[in-house]
């Protein structure tokens, strides 16, 4: 089903899985984290066991409507303050961009991903420019003390 055509929370939801386990491309398919690794990386993370069967169907669109205790627990996993980006594609994207950024910071993402991200992070006033001055500064003096360790 074509995104726009989703509910909205099956949207939101899998903003924000996507952001936080970007899928790769493997043998031109896109992979995206199993839902038994999420289930797992769920219960890890905030102590609620759900079920991989409960979130395919979430991710599907063939659950909608989740109990509290479990839009409690996305909340908690995703790091929101509230359940609104769970229920607001809008707000879903703005904090899969965040959460794109982060993972990109953290080195899971391609050089290429990760300047798309700081790009769009820049536009949207997620990432503040003096910051990209600073983390290249830092990179420039890493690599610098690589290249004086070699010698």
């Amino acid at each position: 089903m074509v995104a726009a055509q989703q509910h909205p929370f099956t949207r939101a939801l899998n903003t924000l899985i996507d952001a936080m386990h970007p899928p790769v491309e493997r043998d031109d398919q896109r992979v995206e984290i199993t839902h038994r690794a999420l289930a797992e990386n769920i219960q890890t993370s905030t102590g609620t066991t759900l079920s991989a069967n409960y979130l395919w169907k979430l991710r599907t669109g063939q659950t909608t409507n989740p109990s509290f205790e479990t839009l409690d627990a996305l909340r908690r996993y995703f790091g929101l303050d509230s359940l609104d980006p769970l229920t607001n594609p809008q707000l879903a994207a703005a904090r899969g961009r965040e959460l794109s950024l982060v993972n990109a910071l953290k080195g899971k993402g391609d050089e290429a991903a990760l300047e798309l991200v700081l790009r769009d992070g820049l536009a949207e006033g997620i990432v503040r420019a003096e910051a990209i001055v600073a983390m290249f500064d830092v990179l420039q003096r890493i690599e610098a003390e690589q290249r004086a360790e070699k010698t």
